[in-house]
């Protein structure tokens, strides 16, 4: 409901009963910023099994359906405004007609503004095409009906964002993090695999130390050989380099699921990080050391026309 607004209007044709396109006298309306509506017709719009509301103006370029408090009191209505609702009653009777809520998703840090962008407009009619193709479409005459219009990107559509919103890249770190060996280590454990080792191993263990970049990787029959050789691997580890294993680091998956990893942490008070979620970026030195496929290029060698250039391997570390 608006106490500025002269007479009822919506831009939404199928809320009319009787429609009209006799606008004699209504052919267009004036904003708040002085610009022009134009008016495509006027009827009437039931509000329930008794009631109507008559000369409603159909207005291009609304957002909101406006109701206006002015030609109700006209007809003989008043309007009583609550805290949280208006009740629209007769003024001769006090017979109650109807009742309006007040929005509770209204921003009262912003003042409501009725008219839309007919930039936006033909944004949602073409589909959700981007401003700038809807320049190139109207510079290029291709559209009917597309002539004079500013197209301009002031907001964020929920449904556009919703529809291309993409992940932020992983910038590269310029700095190191740890600032001796052991302090952070990066593990990883994958399998099975759909084929088996000569020796019948079928999971591989990647651990790489975050400040030097060393490698070890160990192959195991089943997984739960992976606690006991975590536990030789840091007591030989701890002892060569003269220091204690400060953390470790995995992805936020299951493979280390019935290993008794986190129990072996606990008791020798290792604190066991993992990465986000879907991020293997955050343990990407354990990520990308294994099992790739590699191409080794045989350099040197004289190799005729039709010989291979290189033999393919698997790649588990540098």
């Amino acid at each position: 409901m608006d106490s500025g607004c002269t007479q009822h209007m919506t831009s939404d044709s199928r809320m009319f009963t009787s429609p009209s396109h006799d606008v004699e006298g209504h052919d267009k309306i004036t904003f708040g910023d002085n610009s022009k509506g134009k008016v495509e017709g006027l009827g009437k719009i039931e509000i329930s099994s008794e009631h109507s509301i008559s000369n409603v103006l159909l207005v291009d370029y609304l957002n909101f359906n406006l109701l206006s408090v002015g030609q109700l009191c006209d007809l003989g209505f008043q309007c009583l405004f609550k805290p949280n609702e208006v009740i629209v009653s007769k003024f001769d009777s006090g017979e109650e007609v109807f009742k309006g809520f007040r929005s509770k998703k209204a921003n009262l840090q912003a003042c409501l503004f009725y008219k839309s962008s007919k930039g936006w407009l033909w944004h949602r009619r073409l589909a959700n095409v981007g401003m700038s193709t809807l320049k190139n479409v109207m510079k290029k005459d291709l559209v009917r009906g597309l002539k004079d219009i500013t197209f301009e990107k002031d907001k964020l559509r929920i449904a556009c964002q919703a529809s291309k919103q993409v992940a932020n890249t992983h910038l590269s770190k310029t700095f190191m993090s740890t600032s001796t060996s052991l302090e952070l280590l990066h593990m990883n454990l994958f399998g099975p695999k759909s084929y088996t080792s000569i020796v019948g191993n079928n999971y591989g263990f990647v651990i790489v130390d975050d400040f030097s970049r060393y490698t070890w990787v160990y192959f195991f029959e089943h997984k739960t050989e992976v606690v006991h050789a975590f536990s030789k691997f840091a007591k030989r580890a701890q002892n060569e380099f003269n220091t204690s294993i400060v953390k470790i680091r995995s992805d936020n998956g299951k493979e280390f699921d019935n290993t008794n990893i986190k129990e072996y942490c606990d008791q020798v008070s290792i604190k066991h990080e993992f990465s986000s979620t879907y991020t293997p970026q955050q343990n990407v030195w354990a990520e990308a050391v294994f099992g790739c496929k590699c191409y080794i290029y045989k350099k040197g060698k004289h190799l005729g026309k039709f010989q291979r250039h290189c033999d393919i391997g698997f790649l588990l570390g540098y």
